[in-house]
């Protein structure tokens, strides 16, 4: 057995452990993208309960600390702090995260007439988050689907592999822009330019050994 088939055979060793790998983390995003979007519309289809749950839950237990900051908590989570002047006024949402906008008409109404919720603040949120953690999942099916490729065909250079590299590159470039900023959206967007000229010049050298051969 040569150099070469001897390093085949631990690239396609190397994938088969990473295919199961990015299975395992495709499953698991795929499991958080349905939880995160259940739980956004569970919020605020019901805003006026889960507000009002919050709200009985800070005045009952008013312990303003001495920056003159209220706990909210649902339940034993606690998940904001106002000032007690914000808490007395009904300016919660607000207080926490901002006022909810989008250039939709009727989105934006039912964004003004929910202004004082912080339910649909952390379910609009978590809303946001499935949809990214949706593009990761897209991101690991492609990225799975390249390792099966790679041991199917025997070679990490396969014009298939290196289209499902391609396309997973660039959701996860995507994910990122969603995320983390459009920062590091660039940064993944260049580095999947640098990998695929990397494979794509790894894919011609392959093609011209063959041909050697």
């Amino acid at each position: 057995m040569n150099e070469e088939n001897i390093k085949l055979q631990r690239v396609q060793k190397s994938s088969k452990a990473a295919s199961i790998v990015s299975k395992i983390l495709f499953i698991c995003c795929m499991v958080a993208t349905v939880l995160a979007l259940i739980t956004g519309i569970v919020m605020i289809a019901n805003r006026e309960n889960i507000d009002k749950q919050i709200l009985e839950s800070a005045k009952q237990g008013q312990n303003v600390s001495a920056t003159g900051r209220v706990d909210l908590k649902l339940g034993p989570v606690q998940i904001a702090s106002v000032s007690a002047e914000d808490l007395e006024n009904g300016r919660v949402a607000s207080a926490v995260a901002g006022d909810l906008t989008s250039d939709v008409p009727a989105l934006q109404a039912f964004f003004d007439e929910n202004k004082d919720s912080l339910s649909v603040v952390y379910g609009m949120y978590c809303i946001g988050m499935s949809v990214a953690i949706a593009v990761l999942t897209f991101a690991l099916f492609f990225i799975h689907s390249a390792f099966n490729v790679i041991n199917k065909e025997g070679n990490p250079f396969a014009d298939k592999a290196l289209k499902k590299i391609l396309v997973s590159m660039i959701a996860i470039s995507v994910a990122l822009a969603f995320t983390s900023g459009m920062g590091f959206g660039i940064l993944g967007g260049f580095l999947t330019w640098v990998i695929y000229t990397i494979l794509d010049y790894g894919r011609t050298l392959k093609i011209q050994s063959d041909e050697t051969l």
